[in-house]
């Protein structure tokens, strides 16, 4: 290899490459440019056809995804279509089935307005019926309320002279049981006072028996002390000597 740089030959010769003209007429070139530029041309030439090759490729890709892409719309649409015209099938079979529906619940409706006004004039009729016999009932029982007050005050008016009668006879009776329960209350008390006279009789005789049996007592007490004091006399008096016989304990 030579010492010289060979980028800056091969880079000129590149740019004389451009030129035909000074290709042609040029004497600088040897025989290894000539053939660096010659191989460089054929690789320059392979790289276009290979890069339009590539772009033929990309523009077949692009148009077959274009393709796929459109044809794919097309089957949404078409089935998009499809389904609208099926939902309006349907709707349509709904909306007569609805408003088959609707009749039939109109029909109804009106039945039974129909029936609802014959049930009306029914029950009207029926009130009226049993309005006049409602009235009927009223004034018969008002005719029997007012015999059933007549009778009941009649009642009243015997049973208070009864109550009244009963109530002087009973009055009467009262005095007498009265009278009778003062006789014998003023006997019981007078009763009562003689018991309770007796009782403090009873009790004083109780007490003045009592005093006595304490006097005497009082009294033996005092002759019984006087005697202990003279027998302790006589025993001072005659000093150990044992007492008489007949001399009192």
């Amino acid at each position: 290899p030579s010492a010289t740089p060979i980028s800056s030959q091969y880079l000129g010769t590149l740019k004389v490459l451009e030129d035909k003209h000074v290709q042609k007429n040029s004497t600088k070139f040897d025989k290894a440019d000539s053939l660096r530029a010659a191989v460089f041309q054929n690789w320059l030439e392979k790289k276009r056809v290979f890069l339009l090759e590539l772009k033929r490729i990309e523009k077949k890709k692009a148009e077959n995804l274009r393709n796929d892409t459109e044809k794919k719309e097309a089957d949404k649409r078409e089935e998009a279509i499809a389904s609208f015209e099926a939902w309006k099938k349907k709707k349509g079979r709904e909306a007569k089935k609805l408003s088959e529906k609707k009749k039939l619940e109109e029909l109804k409706t009106k039945k039974a307005a129909e029936q609802n006004e014959e049930k009306t004039e029914a029950a009207q009729k029926a009130f009226e019926k049993w309005k006049a016999r409602k009235a009927e009932y009223l004034r018969e029982q008002s005719r029997k309320e007012k015999q059933s007050e007549r009778i009941r005050k009649k009642k009243e008016e015997e049973l208070v002279a009864e109550k009244k009668r009963d109530s002087m006879s009973a009055v009467e009776k009262w005095n007498e049981k009265k009278e009778e329960y003062m006789k014998q209350k003023k006997l019981q008390k007078i009763l009562e006072r003689r018991k309770q006279e007796i009782q403090q009789a009873k009790k004083e005789e109780k007490n003045k028996k009592a005093m006595e049996e304490y006097e005497r007592w009082l009294e033996k007490k005092e002759k019984r002390e006087q005697l202990e004091k003279k027998q302790k006399k006589l025993q001072a008096v005659h000093g150990d000597e044992a007492p008489s016989p007949w001399s009192p304990p």
